[in-house]
């Protein structure tokens, strides 16, 4: 591809949503630099992975992933991952964002340097940050079979026809080595040219003379000095331009010493290359951040609080950032919130709406609404629990064991900002509402700010002094149920989910049968089982 075309596709590119195929494994390779950073990070706030999985963000990290390098890849997902939980990790990153939104002819030079360079999904580049403990031995190997093929020569030369099996013998010898030896360090032979590329794409960036630029890069400029002799070494062919200089590499083990020059290097030096790695990302991360506020309907910049105390959330017209018409709803709160309402009506969504703001915010310095004001958090949620059937735990337990997660961060200095949607729904109402009570009582009076749904109406009497009461309607038509997916003040008041089993195609005398139980329930507070003449009571004698 041209430069020209290259350069016409990928400003056409900016601002548009990234339609890219990812193959089986891909985000394992992806989030690989993520799990290494909080391995060692024990300290830093990462999301955990309920809360990845209940927000489903590796479908949102698709949504915004248009990064050219891997570098870029891998740092994206570790930004999604890690929310800044201080000012100035937040105003760096919103700087860097900005100004990649803004500095059109800056960004196109570097996309330019970022696509040459490229993505691979096999290599390594974890292994070039902190590799295990490396020696010259193979190293010592490959010189002295190299040089056995000279030595061979001249002792055929000195012994005649005598000596012409010495150097056919090394020749072969070498090969065979070259092939076996190739086989089984082509991941590693990927990592290195990686890595290369790496560092000649930061030192094309620095030929820029960019002082913006430069001012970001200078500490990976430091690194890059003690990498000059990689510049001069270069990368590590796969396949020679000619069948020629192919021979000569497997006769004389040559990309197999370059290979352990570099190996050695990269060990040495795996602070310098962790700096040119992460440098590159950051940028590339940056673009990407850029392009998908520019693909955004609507966007804002967020203004957050990170001072201690207790959380506050004043956002106007979220909507969620994967949905295309999305219907805009309000929150502003600065106590804990209960939703309530029928299936389908909008409540789980609207958690996930809030919580995913809240995370864009900290994250990528950008908010899928109309306006964004509140604290910085600590966010976790407990929505879309699975039972653990390898592990033998039902659907309570695991319930039980995500809220005391959620339970257990409350005690810290950054608010806790907490999504929950049906509360312990995997054991009997009784029980339910006795304990989810508790916990959310709990949650409110340690300063959580938190974010709960629930079909437990019983739930909005016993709260309704620690949280605001909100709720979500619908509206029964002649065949189907209406949604509208506002949020409205107060309790739910409409009780639509038995008149849905007559939407639903069940039989009549079903729908007035249930509707009986419920309305003797209500009455008396005990379940029984109504009269013959009540199941009957609410059916139309022309319908019968």
């Amino acid at each position: 591809m041209t430069n020209r075309k290259r350069r016409r596709m990928l400003a056409a590119g900016f601002g548009r949503a990234p339609s890219r195929h990812y193959f089986p494994g891909d985000m394992e390779q992806i989030r690989a630099y993520s799990d290494f950073r909080t391995a060692q990070e024990t300290e830093v706030f990462h999301l955990d992975e309920i809360t990845w999985s209940d927000l489903e963000l590796d479908r949102l990290y698709r949504r915004v992933n248009c990064c050219l390098s891997t570098s870029g890849e891998q740092y994206l997902y570790y930004l999604l991952r890690t929310p800044a939980v201080d000012r100035a990790d937040y105003d760096a990153r919103r700087a860097l964002i900005t100004s990649m939104q803004e500095q059109g002819a800056l960004r196109l030079k570097l996309q330019m340097i970022l696509s040459r360079l490229g993505r691979s999904r096999r290599a390594d580049l974890c292994q070039a940050f902190h590799p295990a403990q490396r020696g010259p031995f193979w190293l010592i190997v490959y010189l002295l079979l190299a040089l056995l093929v000279p030595a061979s020569a001249v002792l055929a030369a000195v012994l005649g026809a005598k000596g012409l099996l010495a150097p056919v013998f090394a020749i072969v010898c070498n090969m065979l080595v070259h092939e076996i030896r190739r086989r089984r360090c082509q991941r590693d032979f990927d990592t290195v040219n990686y890595t290369v590329s790496m560092v000649f794409a930061l030192n094309r960036m620095r030929r820029l003379r960019d002082s913006r630029l430069d001012a970001h890069l200078r500490d990976a400029y430091d690194s890059l000095d003690r990498l000059r002799s990689v510049l001069r070494t270069g990368g590590l062919s796969a396949v020679h331009d000619d069948s020629v200089g192919d021979l000569l590499s497997s006769v004389f083990l040559l990309d197999l010493i370059a290979y352990e020059f570099l190996k050695n290097k990269f060990g040495r030096c795996h602070t310098e290359v962790f700096r040119v790695h992460e440098a590159l990302g950051q940028l590339d991360a940056a673009i990407a951040a850029a392009s998908f506020r520019e693909s955004l309907p609507t966007f804002c910049e967020p203004e957050l609080d990170f001072s201690p105390g207790h959380a506050f959330i004043d956002a106007r017209g979220m909507v969620h950032p994967l949905l295309p018409q999305a219907v805009p709803n309000d929150l502003c709160t600065a106590r804990p919130i209960l939703i309530t309402g029928s299936n389908a009506s909008g409540k789980s969504t609207y958690l996930k709406t809030a919580a995913l703001c809240a995370l864009l915010a900290q994250t990528l310095c950008t908010c899928t609404a109309q306006s964004y004001r509140a604290s910085a958090v600590r966010l976790f949620t407990s929505m879309a629990l699975k039972d653990d059937l390898l592990a033998g735990e039902s659907y309570y337990i695991v319930e039980v064991r995500s809220l005391r997660r959620i339970m257990e961060q409350t005690r810290g200095t950054l608010p806790l900002l907490c999504a929950v949607d049906e509360v312990l729904r995997g054991t009997n109402t009784v029980e339910r509402i006795a304990a989810s009570s508790e916990i959310l009582q709990q949650l409110a009076q340690r300063g959580a700010l938190c974010l709960a749904a629930t079909h437990d109406i019983e739930l909005c009497g016993l709260l309704q002094r620690q949280y605001a009461l909100f709720h979500f309607e619908e509206q029964l038509g002649e065949n189907e149920m209406l949604f509208d997916y506002k949020l409205r003040p107060g309790p739910a008041a409409s009780r639509n989910a038995i008149d849905l089993l007559k939407l639903m195609g069940f039989d009549q005398t079903i729908v007035a049968g249930a509707h009986a139980r419920a309305n003797g329930y209500l009455q008396s507070g005990v379940w029984k089982n109504p009269d013959p003449g009540d199941a009957c009571a609410g059916i139309n004698k022309e319908e019968i």
